[in-house]
């Protein structure tokens, strides 16, 4: 048996979306009200654990590919069903069948089917490139288009606070204390004082008055006795007596 000329592969989707056009001459739908008119994804695959449908010719990734032989043996299935055949009798004749032999049942040539692939293939190609073209725009523009420029962060504003600040209450005030005045009164003595400054004549009179003070504490130290105003001292000498 020749092998089959390879052909584009699809995804299961794209495999629902290609039966339409390969059943459109003359094809009525199946008079059964319980059977679909045209199969989904659900249907092939459950015709695929029957085995009317062969295992996905391969896989991209995660992603099941079919190509000629599975589009034509699920458009033969709805020609077969719409003709009063069931399934159990589509069962016993159509596994086994070529690809020639089930493009006969349907009506149709085997370039046709693998164009009709083949469009399909080449319309997700055309959506694929301009999804990637969009794509490489849109970050072209992004970087070509100037940078935005941050605001200064000392012009932006702190967010508030949820709740206000509890200010501490400020001491109370303490009173102002003037610097103290000095006056030289004579010698060595500075007489200090809180007040007003004096005029001339006070100073004088300050001086006159703090003379006495400043004549004794200029004087050089006395002993103590004569501090007191007392002679001094003397030790008594011991009589005859007591010198016996």
């Amino acid at each position: 048996m020749t092998p089959p000329a390879p052909s584009a592969l699809v995804s299961l989707p794209e495999l629902v979306a290609s039966v339409p056009a390969l059943l459109a001459d003359g094809y009525e739908g199946v008079r059964n009200g319980r059977v679909r008119d045209l199969p989904d994804v659900r249907t092939i695959r459950w015709y695929q654990s029957i085995g009317l449908v062969d295992r996905p010719a391969t896989f991209r990734g995660r992603s099941a590919l079919y190509g000629r032989r599975h589009l034509l043996q699920i458009a033969a299935i709805k020609k077969l069903q719409a003709a009063g055949l069931s399934l159990e009798e589509i069962q016993a004749g159509l596994p086994g069948r070529t690809d020639a032999e089930l493009a006969r049942t349907l009506g149709t040539r085997l370039d046709e089917v693998d164009a009709l692939l083949a469009g399909t293939a080449a319309k997700r190609a055309e959506a694929v490139a301009a999804r990637t073209l969009s794509a490489f725009a849109s970050r072209a523009d992004a970087a070509s288009a100037p940078p935005r420029r941050r605001g200064a962060f000392w012009k932006v504003r702190p967010a508030a606070a949820a709740e206000p600040l509890a200010l501490a209450p400020s001491p109370a005030a303490l009173p102002l204390v003037a610097a103290p005045r000095s006056q030289a009164v004579g010698g060595s003595v500075v007489v200090l004082w809180n007040g007003r400054e004096l005029a001339p004549d006070e100073v004088a009179m300050l001086e006159a008055l703090a003379a006495p003070l400043v004549a004794y504490l200029s004087s050089p130290p006395s002993p103590p006795a004569e501090r007191a105003g007392a002679a001094p001292s003397r030790r008594p000498k011991p009589s005859k007596e007591s010198r016996r």
